[in-house]
């Protein structure tokens, strides 16, 4: 399969936000943010949350790549709820799962395939 593309979707107290991901094809990769526009494999590896946000969906626009799924990180540790499958975070699916993972302003968020 080929790298894909995605969005994740924060619910902050002002707005929501919508930032592009770029989705390598291997396990072990990270996964790139891209808040201002198409993410690509140049793209930073972690994103900085502007305000308090809820981490409350992560959606992938085409097949999942080889790696099966991955693991949420703020500030480099593993948070409670983050983990993700791939093949659940689908665009095609009307019951793609929902994280509400909470996030502080300020906080870094990264993600590593597994």
């Amino acid at each position: 399969m080929a790298a894909s593309a995605g969005s994740l979707i924060m619910l902050g107290k002002s707005r929501t936000y919508v930032v592009d991901l770029y989705i390598p094809d291997a396990v072990a990769t990270d996964i790139t943010f891209n808040p201002a526009g198409l993410a690509a494999s140049t793209s930073p590896s972690s994103f900085r949350v502007p305000e308090d946000v809820v981490i409350n969906e992560i959606i992938l626009s085409a097949a999942a790549p080889t790696a099966v799924g991955a693991t949420l990180l703020v500030n480099g540790a593993v948070v409670n709820g983050g983990v993700w499958k791939h093949a659940s975070c689908l665009s095609t699916l009307a019951t793609r799962m929902k994280m509400n993972v909470p996030v502080r302003a300020g906080d870094f968020i990264a993600a590593r395939q597994y």
